[in-house]
Parts: structure tokens; sequence; C-alpha cells
């Protein structure tokens, strides 16, 4: 299963479910003062270099960050200037979906009575979180990070996949206090 991964990611790296609608989970610390966060630099994954993301897709996610970022009234800066680093990792993980179904049919079910025949359906997909954290470039600690999970999907297209990223990496920072980065 896990080399099968390897052929499958690169394709479907991109986080994504039936709908449009991305819910983050966000955590921040409470001791730091967001006022001072008012450039960044996006280091991306750059210590992990995760081989299961393409350098197209880490492309995708570093220009939806700088995006996000700008929208939002910061500077983008060299990593020695700026206030805060916006690194990012994505864990996949995989999973199998059980659902069961009533056929309609009847059946005698011993002294019991009749019930339903059921069917059971199981189905096998990955699940991939992307987690954005935002580190005090001086203290080097995470002040703040956003966590998406989804089921990975796979598109048709280039401009169907960056749409993708974007609103994923949209939906996630924009959950920054307004005075953050």
């Amino acid at each position: 299963m896990k080399y099968k991964n390897l052929f499958i990611l690169p394709v479907i790296i991109v986080l994504s479910a039936c709908s449009t609608t991305y819910t983050p989970e966000t955590d921040q610390s409470s001791d730091y003062n967001f006022s001072t966060a008012n450039t960044f630099n996006v280091v991306g994954d750059d210590k992990l270099k995760n081989p299961m993301i393409s350098d197209i897709n880490r492309s995708r996610i570093d220009s939806a960050l700088i995006t996000s970022l700008i929208k939002q009234g910061k500077t983008e800066v060299n990593i020695n200037s700026a206030d805060v680093l916006i690194s990012y990792f994505i864990v996949t993980k995989d999973k199998v979906k059980v659902t069961s179904s009533n056929s309609g049919r009847y059946a005698r079910y011993g002294v019991h009575g009749y019930g339903g025949l059921s069917g059971i359906d199981a189905r096998d997909y990955v699940e991939g979180t992307l987690i954005i954290d935002v580190v005090d470039n001086e203290s080097k600690k995470t002040i703040w990070r956003s966590t998406l999970t989804k089921s990975l999907k796979s598109y048709d297209n280039a401009v169907e996949r960056e749409t993708a990223i974007n609103n994923a990496v949209s939906s996630m920072m924009e959950s920054f206090p307004s005075n953050t980065i």
C-alpha cells in the first residue's frame, strides 16, 4: 500500500472533498503580540522537503500563501528581515470508508420475523492534512497553526488543482486574527 501512494500522491496531493467548504482548525499563542508581525517569508517545507509534494504543487502552495498574506496587508521580505516565517507540511493517511445499505429485499430470520438484507461496501481512500505554521523569526517558536484535513482528490487539469489549493490555503489563512499576518 505504501508504494501505491508513491505513485498516486503526486497526482492527488491537493486537499479536497465533494464540496468546496473548508473548515480548518486553528490555534495561536496567547503570549505573542501579533500586531508586531507585519512582514513575512514563506519557507514552505524547506526543512522536511517532503518528496510527496511535487515542486509544482509546492510552488502553488507558496503562491497561495503569499497572495493571502498580501491581501491582509502584510509585506513579503527576505528570510533574515521577516517578522515571521510561514512553513507547512502535508501528512497523508490511508483510510477505509465502510457503508451499509438496505437492499429492499426481505428474508426470513429464524423465528424473529423478517428483516432487510444489508449490503456492505468498503472503499479505500487517502486522507491528507495540510498544516500551516507561522513561526516567530526571532524566537523560532510557532505562534499560530492552521490544520485542514480532507480526502485527497485527483483533478483533470492544472487550473483545477491550482484553484483547489488557492481555496484551501485562503480558507486557512482567513482564520488569522485581523491584526496578525
